[in-house]
């Protein structure tokens, strides 16, 4: 086949060497470039990891910046820092290579420069916060008022939470102090027992400025009505009609039943033991009064009168009205406006003056527009009843007879501003009124149910007991322990709204009141008589001297007396 080529004369033998040679020759030389090529790859990964371990060297020999932190010492925390000879803060240095200097920053601080790497600087500062933490505990006892207790209680002690919060101390109460008081406990290092004793302080000081403001209160406040002035002509449905009793006071109130904790109180008006109003003692006694003096000083003037004229007075609306008892000017609610059938130009104002719970007919000419400042303060009035009591009437457990309802007022100096020690034990639903305007607004809305302590000397009188002990009250439970001493408010009742309706077949006690009781009814019922007809001369004055004795303003009806609305509201009396 190769004869007609190039290697047709060549013997056949030598071609086969020759494309032998070439072959081997080729595979030779791809094997020297191969294990060439190798070779320079693993060179270079061997330059480049000769490399790295330099530039890691290099680095490691580097040194490290150092810094300086500076943090403030108390000096009575220097000794600790220091120890004998300045022992702890050679250790300090020896143990992290940092350096330690103190200096000085004011006359109770110095300056403590931490000098050194980042870790030896942060390790110094573990250190030295532990040897300030090894500061000796310092015990400290405090005898405070029972009351500053009930603060510092209230709302789940969330007072002495914070307290302990903020200064990091241990806070112990102990209630049976030295004097009647209670003894707080504080342990922990001085700066922690400084800082808690810092924040009781700034308490007690609160405190006895509340105390200071109760006090002027108590001496400065005149009665709403004189004894001798105990009945008016006052609406029977102002409490229930009233939108201004959903309160932050009734709140508190009901609030309190939950803590178990006793509170102050001023009774300030009483329509019956199982309807009355009170006053929370506080911040806002103090408040009130100057509330009052205000208006007072505003409306007395015929000139700020004719600004805030009531041209279209309506059920609801809140006014500033003057108390013809006193001549002072106060909030109320309008709860009902009614025409004179003997006038029909002229109407009658029910109001409810929602500070103090009492309700009295009014002329329009006697009440004004409320400025909108004047309602920056809350409504103060509460509407309450006596818990644990019934009347002594068998078949009407809730109506009340007057001599009970007077020994209730006499007990509880009610609008004379003594002070009550009050606790919510129960409470029941208000009660239904068809006839009543915005009876549905009312629905749901609890009444809190409490018993009354006055503190006279040292110990507590439960006023329900001496009602019941005196035969003006029968217990609501036949089972319940009359109590009439007790040296702390009694927290054990059960009672619900199911047994403040029930009428046991118990037969009424006779008031074991002194022998002049019968003489007492007669002179408050004269009493009664000659101021109720003084205020029928006041009304028929202000309804242009139309004969008024002949007008009934209020008429009960047959779901009012199942109610026990039949009571009428005053500061002070009642009218059956």
């Amino acid at each position: 086949m190769l004869r007609n080529t190039p290697f047709g004369g060549t013997p056949t033998y030598k071609l086969l060497l020759g494309f032998g040679l070439c072959s081997l020759g080729g595979a030779m030389l791809y094997a020297y470039f191969k294990n060439r090529a190798d070779d320079e790859e693993e060179q270079d990964s061997n330059n480049r990891r000769q490399a790295s371990r330099s530039a890691a060297q290099t680095q490691e020999q580097k040194p490290q910046k150092e810094v300086c932190l500076k943090i403030v010492v108390e000096n009575e925390h220097v000794p600790l820092i220091m120890g004998r000879g300045g022992s702890n803060i050679k250790l300090i240095e020896e143990k992290t290579t940092a350096k330690i200097r103190l200096r000085d920053k004011d006359s109770g601080h110095k300056f403590c420069d931490i000098t050194g790497v980042p870790d030896a600087v942060k390790a110094a500062r573990v250190l030295l916060i532990k040897e300030i933490e090894r500061a000796p505990l310092v015990k400290v006892e405090l005898q405070v008022p029972q009351r500053l207790i009930n603060k510092l209680n209230t709302r789940g002690g969330e007072l002495i939470q914070e307290i302990r919060g903020s200064s990091l101390a241990k806070l112990s109460i102990d209630l049976n102090g030295r004097n009647g008081k209670a003894k707080i406990t504080i342990v922990g290092n001085q700066k922690q027992v400084n800082i808690a004793r810092k924040m009781l302080d700034d308490q007690i000081e609160e405190d006895e400025e509340l105390r200071r403001s109760v006090e002027e209160v108590e001496q400065r406040r005149e009665p709403r009505r004189s004894p001798t002035n105990s009945v008016a002509s006052s609406s029977m449905y102002s409490s229930q009609t009233s939108l201004s009793s959903h309160t932050q006071p009734r709140d508190k109130l009901m609030a309190s039943k939950g803590e178990g904790k006793p509170m102050e109180v001023y009774v300030s008006a009483v329509a019956s033991p199982s309807k009355f109003w009170v006053q929370l003692v506080g911040p806002q006694s103090k408040k009130l009064d100057s509330m009052v003096q205000e208006m007072t000083n505003y409306y007395s003037s015929a000139e700020n009168r004719a600004k805030h004229v009531l041209s279209a007075p309506y059920i609801g609306q809140i006014v500033a009205a003057v108390f013809k008892f006193d001549e002072k000017w106060y909030r109320a609610e309008i709860v009902d406006i009614m025409p004179n059938q003997y006038n029909p130009q002229e109407q009658v104002i029910d109001l409810y003056f929602v500070d103090y719970g009492d309700s009295e007919y009014i002329s329009p000419a006697d009440i004004c527009e409320l400025r909108t400042d004047f309602l920056t303060l809350r409504f103060q009035a509460v509407e309450c009843f006596l818990a644990n009591v019934k009347s002594t009437i068998q078949t009407e457990p809730i109506t009340w007879q007057k001599s009970s309802i007077a020994k209730f007022e006499e007990l509880t100096e009610v609008a004379h501003w003594r002070k009550l020690i009050a606790r919510v034990v129960t409470y029941k639903e208000r009660p239904k009124s068809t006839t009543a305007v915005h009876s549905a607004a009312k629905e749901g809305t609890p009444l809190p149910g409490m018993e009354l302590f006055d503190p006279a000397e040292g110990a507590e009188v439960n006023i329900g007991d001496l009602m019941i002990t005196h035969g003006f009250a029968l217990p609501l439970d036949d089972s319940y322990p009359v109590r009439s001493r007790s040296s702390t408010p009694s927290s054990n009742s059960d009672s619900t709204i199911e047994e403040l309706c029930v009428s046991n077949p118990v037969t009424p006690l006779t008031p074991h009141s002194p022998m002049s009781m019968s003489t007492d009814a007669e002179i408050i019922s004269q009493a009664e008589d000659a101021h109720l007809a003084q205020q029928m001369e006041h009304l028929q004055h202000k309804l242009n001297g139309n004969n008024i004795s002949k007008v009934n303003p209020v008429k009960l009806s047959a779901t009012d007396l199942e109610n026990g609305n039949n009571n009428h509201t005053t500061n002070g009396g009642t009218t059956l």
